[in-house]
């Protein structure tokens, strides 16, 4: 139970949150601000699940007095720290004026990133401690991070083809503009 509500909170629902405020903000489809609600509902019952599995597995870990998991532990009072944190953040997020703004999103991004490294890491780390059936929970989560690799991916370049082909076509509508035409006749 420790793993599943670890996987589907913070190894699927974070990562997804973050992949709804990455490419549905502005590029490739604008939604505002659906965006956000969704952005905002997946980490915040991300972070429920995956704290109801991190108390579980701070239980797990203090009754079992024979094994201790230094790493896997450390990890993951980290990751619930970090995550903690992030949830704060939604409350003391500055206005768009607020002259903060630019180093509340500096911030707010580095730690969701580096989170994104973390928890994949933990989950193997956990996932290694199960011996005899690891390899089926090894495959499931390989099988949900190529399923959101793959939905990166593909956002990644329809968001690239949508800039471009933009890029592209405001260029040629400038300079078939005839009042670039007339400015360059006036320039000489």
């Amino acid at each position: 139970i420790h793993g599943i509500l670890n996987i589907i909170g913070w190894g699927t629902l974070l990562p997804i949150g973050v992949i709804v405020a990455r490419y549905f903000k502005q590029f490739p489809i604008k939604l505002d601000p659906c965006w956000y609600y969704f952005h905002y509902s997946c980490q915040v019952v991300g972070y429920i699940l995956g704290t109801a599995g991190w108390g579980l597995g701070l239980f797990l870990g203090h009754e079992s007095k024979y094994y201790t998991f230094h790493s896997h532990r450390v990890l993951g009072i980290c990751i619930f720290g970090f995550t903690t944190l992030q949830i704060l953040a939604f409350q003391f997020k500055p206005t768009q004026e607020d002259e903060y703004r630019k180093h509340w999103n500096v911030y707010h991004h580095f730690l969701g990133y580096a989170l994104l490294v973390m928890i994949p890491v933990n989950i193997y780390k956990g996932i290694k401690l199960l011996k005899p059936d690891n390899i089926t929970w090894k495959w499931t989560y390989n099988g949900i991070l190529v399923l959101l690799g793959v939905v990166v991916l593909a956002f990644e370049i329809v968001t690239w083809v949508v800039f471009l082909y933009k890029k592209c076509c405001k260029k040629t509508v400038e300079e078939s503009s005839p009042r670039r035409v007339e400015i360059e006749e006036d320039n000489k």
